[in-house]
């Protein structure tokens, strides 16, 4: 994937509404129409975004995308690759210290350990490891 169709499809996963093509150009206005359309496109043909509806910009008629769930499903992908290029210099344990400092709020540090120690659990049941 391009880092122009990434942009794109950030912008879209970070949207709390579906988003047209206008909307995505005003969200960042560096993008160029054109390639930003192909990029929804791309996104679109490749299941990582798909169609919410029908909108109107202006006097034009145009559709609204979402992410779909196999969008995060990607991004997650990608991130583990990038990783994997990584982990014989970086540990797992390093890389969640690490991702863990980064929120500085005491009471969504909490919520973060919870979910974690959570998915942790689950992990050794489905796995046997205890």
């Amino acid at each position: 994937m391009n880092p122009k169709d990434l942009e794109v499809l950030k912008l879209i996963l970070r949207s709390e509404t579906p988003m047209a093509l206008p909307d995505v150009l005003n969200a960042k206005p560096s993008l160029v129409k054109s390639t930003t359309a192909a990029s929804l496109a791309k996104l679109l043909r490749e299941g990582l975004i798909e169609v919410a509806g029908i909108g109107h910009s202006g006097k034009v008629i145009c559709r609204t995308y979402r992410a779909t769930k196999h969008a995060q499903e990607f991004l997650t992908e990608n991130m583990v690759k990038d990783f994997c290029e990584v982990n014989d210099l970086i540990s797992k344990a390093d890389l969640c210290m690490c991702l863990l400092r980064m929120n500085k709020d005491p009471e969504t540090s909490k919520k973060e350990l919870a979910e974690i120690r959570a998915a942790l659990d689950k992990f050794e049941k489905e796995n046997h490891i205890i």
